[in-house]
């Protein structure tokens, strides 16, 4: 069985699975749903998904709530290292489509272009756990499945050091200019 550090990383896995497989049906991969999709076990929750059975531990949940690790502690063993700078890109186009749109008006909800650019920059600081220390990209061995070594074919630098820093750095500077230009009153 599979096991994801949070019951979000599951959900991002559950869709580059789904995105990946050209034999899946063009559906939006259903969210985790207690009593629904995700059961509860004795120290986790199980989640039934397109993907087969994710198990999500309740410490492991707790554990990254308390610091604030959207996805997890530690290196994902699900989703790795250019499937995650995929999924931050993928984001960070949300995120800019939103922003672009995004006028200040009283009726606009800002909290979609800062979701997005929050979610890019998490994404992309779970890609750059896969680097050792001194190294320039993050090793082949990190990128485990078809699809992630599929993109890094395609895109060379996808987890390149110098690549990866500087996405992290455009998407946490690009969410402080946009808090800054539209403060909350």
């Amino acid at each position: 069985m599979l096991t994801a550090r949070t019951l979000t990383e599951a959900q991002i896995y559950v869709s580059l699975v789904t995105a990946a497989d050209p034999e899946a049906p063009a559906l939006v991969p259903a969210r985790p749903e207690p009593g629904v999709n995700v059961t509860e076990g004795p120290d986790a929750w199980v989640f039934a998904s397109q993907a087969g059975e994710i198990t999500i531990p309740y410490a492991s949940e707790r554990a990254a709530t308390a610091v604030g690790a959207r996805f997890g502690l530690g290196k994902s063993q699900l989703i790795d290292a250019a499937q995650w700078a995929i999924v931050s890109a993928s984001f960070a186009r949300r995120a800019l489509d939103a922003d672009m749109a995004y006028t200040g008006a009283p009726d606009q909800d800002r909290t979609i272009v800062e979701l997005n650019w929050e979610f890019a920059a998490d994404a992309v600081s779970e890609a750059i756990k896969f680097l050792p220390e001194d190294a320039d990209e993050v090793p082949d061995a990190d990128i485990w499945s078809e699809y992630g070594a599929a993109a890094k074919a395609r895109h060379p630098h996808l987890v390149s050091r110098a690549k990866l820093v500087d996405d992290l750095e455009y998407y946490r500077g690009t969410l402080e200019d946009f808090r800054a230009l539209y403060k909350r009153s």
